[in-house]
């Protein structure tokens, strides 16, 4: 992008942390924003539209695939260890984030470790639904990271 001249260096870094701020898959909202940067409306569609169509078509072509071979005993046991392996990775993310505090602040990483505990206990202990654990610990965020200032240097883009 900064070699064809659509966006600075800044500008990219501008989009890539508005991103950050949707829902859901952050590239997909990176290419909408940089497509509306580049060209227009038509750029949203086509950076979003060629990053979802592929994607589509794929899913439908396993949920094909999955229809034909569901009931095989094969499926069914691969199917049985999907749950463990993403609590696993949900914790182990959850591990890496909270060490990566600790290097900064021993208070803060202790906050992250009871938090993130609590999310535990309550996830499994009363079954949270997961948009409700989604809204709760972005109220904890805020609370827990209103009081910080800014780490850019840069003056605020206006």
């Amino acid at each position: 992008m900064e070699r064809e001249r659509w966006l600075s260096p800044r500008e990219f870094g501008e989009l890539w942390a508005l991103s950050q701020l949707s829902p859901g898959i952050h590239l997909v909202a990176l290419a909408g924003l940089v497509g509306d940067r580049v060209a227009g409306w038509r750029g949203v569609a086509a950076t979003v539209g060629g990053m979802l169509v592929p994607a589509a078509a794929i899913t439908v072509a396993v949920t094909v695939a999955y229809g034909a071979i569901a009931s095989s005993e094969i499926a069914r046991a691969a199917l049985s260890g999907v749950a463990p392996t993403a609590a696993g990775m949900t914790l182990a993310t959850a591990l890496l984030l909270i060490r990566s505090t600790a290097r900064r602040a021993r208070a803060q990483a202790a906050l992250d470790l009871a938090v993130s505990a609590a999310a535990f206990a309550a996830g499994i202990a009363v079954a949270i639904p997961t948009v409700a654990a989604i809204a709760i610990g972005g109220l904890i965020g805020v609370v827990a990271l209103g009081r910080e200032r800014p780490t850019s240097r840069e003056t605020p883009v206006g």
